[in-house]
């Protein structure tokens, strides 16, 4: 890991994340090049440091038709 990598993580407990279906406004089915109709994904993420403070976010809209969302969560 690089030292840019290493201070960019520094204070980072975990990650919120948010995901949401729902109809783009019209501004956003432009911008997106996409029917006003279809629905898309809104994914917002928090990037919190222990206390639950946010240190860095971030939302990324996705046409739902598009796009497929994977997660992986270690068990032990």
């Amino acid at each position: 890991m690089n030292s840019i990598m290493v201070a960019a993580m520094a204070g980072i407990d975990h990650i919120v994340e948010q995901i949401t279906a729902r109809t783009p406004s019209i501004q956003e089915a432009k911008q997106l090049g996409m029917p006003k109709n279809t629905p898309l994904l809104a994914v917002f993420g928090a990037v919190r440091d222990a206390s639950g403070r946010p240190l860095a976010v971030v939302e990324v809209l996705l046409p739902a038709d598009r796009h497929q969302l994977e997660d992986a969560y270690p068990v032990s």
